[in-house]
């Protein structure tokens, strides 16, 4: 299967059922990176979390969206943190179901976010953080235009414990 479109679109209390599967199909690939991923996920958890990306957006903390294709399947998720104060970064934050990985989603979704976070004139820099070990979304940031940083052992917190996390940046052109 070849995903030809990808389309970001805010959650809806209707992506439930399809967010928990797709959670729960592609937990080999999200469990060693996404701290909330575990072993039987849950519809009530998956509604939790839909129900706080609008809490967020509706108090400007942040954008969560569904990654979907053009039958708006849902193919993942990915989103913006804004900057709380100065010296803070607005963050990008991506994941994709194993079944549509490998395909240019994360790269696409990522390209999409970046055209609605430099919509904001107040950002002038986005910021990924990725696990030292989590290759395919290092590459993801490198596609996309970002540029590698550095390492800071810390920012990310895995079930594992804190690791070392690969630090990209991007500037507004």
């Amino acid at each position: 299967m070849s995903i030809s479109l990808v389309k970001l679109r805010p959650f809806t209390r209707q992506d439930i059922d399809e967010f928990t599967h797709a959670v729960n199909e592609s937990l080999s690939s999200l469990k060693p990176w996404m701290a909330w991923a575990h072993d039987d996920y849950r519809s009530d958890e998956a509604a939790s979390w839909i129900d706080f990306t609008e809490l967020q957006r509706s108090k400007g903390e942040a954008e969560e969206f569904a990654i979907v294709d053009g039958s708006d399947r849902l193919l993942g998720g990915a989103g913006i943190r804004f900057a709380r104060q100065p010296g803070e970064f607005s963050a990008l934050g991506y994941w994709v179901r194993s079944d549509a990985q490998r395909q240019g989603v994360a790269t696409r979704a990522v390209e999409q976010l970046v055209k609605f976070a430099f919509q904001h004139p107040h950002i002038n820099q986005l910021e990924i953080l990725a696990a030292e070990n989590n290759h395919a979304s290092r590459a993801v940031a490198l596609r996309s235009g970002f540029k590698f940083v550095d390492y800071r052992y810390g920012l990310i917190i895995l079930e594992s414990g804190a690791v070392n996390t690969a630090i990209y940046h991007l500037q507004r052109q």
